[in-house]
């Protein structure tokens, strides 16, 4: 098990939680909410962390949001290993009929993940698969 080093910054803040056991993610809990304009909401998250070498943190969407009219605005973040800021997200308030998320609300998840590196190497071709270049629904399956 990985151990992930963190910093309360405010007397709300909260560590990071799974609901279950078997969860993929940890929750992250908004400590402030401020409006930024233009249909834009930041919520800060009151930690910071300190991540082991070669991993990040993917923050993404719970699946919750759709209760909420909002839209993370980075869709996925990442948080580099190197990164000792506070968590913050910011989402687009797009259906404003709908309710956001409040303060002491989990506004988020976070999921742990290897970091490998990589090296590209340049080829004339390319092995050839059934699937080839198609994409985007091409097989028409519903």
């Amino acid at each position: 098990m990985n151990k992930v080093k963190i910093k309360l910054t405010h007397p709300n803040a909260k560590v990071p939680e799974k609901s279950f056991g078997t969860d993929a993610c940890y929750d992250i809990i908004a400590i402030t909410k401020e409006d930024i304009g233009h249909n834009r909401i930041k919520y800060r998250c009151g930690f910071n962390i300190e991540l082991p070498h070669n991993t990040q943190f993917d923050i993404r969407s719970r699946s919750s949001i759709y209760k909420t009219g909002l839209i993370m605005c980075n869709s996925i973040g990442t948080v580099d290993e190197d990164y000792r800021g506070e968590f913050i997200v910011i989402f687009y308030h797009v259906v404003p009929t709908l309710p956001p998320y409040e303060v002491g609300d989990r506004i988020a998840q976070i999921q742990m993940r290897s970091r490998e590196d990589v090296k590209f190497v340049v080829v004339d071709e390319l092995t050839e698969t059934e699937r080839g270049i198609g994409g985007f629904g091409h097989t028409g399956k519903k």
